[in-house]
């Protein structure tokens, strides 16, 4: 699913002028990193598809999101299967209930991309990405501003992402990562609810109790 002021003169592109009553680039990214670093928390329900062109098959998810600063983030899969991600600042957890097991991982070296950093309220975009707009994309509707963001510095674990931003809230209706096999992670966010103060308790757990625990860097070489 591995979905943070700005200095937006280091954009290395720069945007072609607006048509009428579309905002620049540069302002775009402004309202929209603003927008998040007002927000405490936020919560909202989302839908994943995940694509493999080469094989023309669509894996389609939902579930519930919730991002709380600094740092916490939980998604709570309720199809086709249950499954949890959770990150407590320190730590992320991954639970799959049918499995009855639980990967658990440092945050640091977890390799989450930096745009899911943005999403809970930490970094600049501008000092991770270079930023267009993004043109003939399957995504989204007419009305959407729709951003391609490009690494500044080289990625093992994906090539693109795009952002499709509400044009009237500046929140991101939809996230889409392609990695570097080609596979495309879309999510799709519905119902945001913005500073609706979530509960701390939301984001503590520990593996419930029978559950085969891995982690990584408890494994002997």
């Amino acid at each position: 699913m591995w979905m943070p002021t700005l200095l937006l003169s280091v954009l290395a592109v720069p945007a072609p002028a607006a048509p009428a009553g579309r905002l620049e680039l540069r302002a775009v990214v402004d309202r929209m990193q603003k927008r998040y670093e007002q927000a405490s928390d936020f919560h909202a329900h989302f839908s994943q598809a995940l694509t493999n062109p080469t094989f023309g098959r669509t894996t389609v998810s939902s579930g519930e999101v919730q991002v709380k600063k600094p740092g916490r983030m939980r998604w709570d899969y309720d199809k086709p299967e249950k499954k949890m991600y959770l990150a407590n600042g320190r730590a992320l957890w991954m639970y799959e209930p049918d499995e009855r097991q639980v990967v658990k991982a440092d945050l640091k070296t977890s390799q989450l991309p930096a745009a899911l950093s943005f999403l809970m309220g930490s970094g600049k975009l501008v000092d991770e990405f270079e930023i267009i707009f993004a043109k003939d994309i399957p995504f989204g509707t007419a009305t959407d501003y729709k951003l391609s963001l490009k690494a500044k510095q080289p990625q093992s674990t994906y090539k693109s992402i795009y952002f499709l931003v509400d044009p009237e809230t500046y929140l991101v209706k939809q996230s889409v990562l392609i990695d570097t096999q080609g596979l495309i992670n879309a999510i799709t966010f519905s119902d945001v609810k913005v500073n609706s103060k979530l509960a701390d308790s939301l984001f503590k757990w520990s593996p419930p109790a029978g559950v085969r625990v891995i982690d990584p860097a408890k494994s002997t070489p």
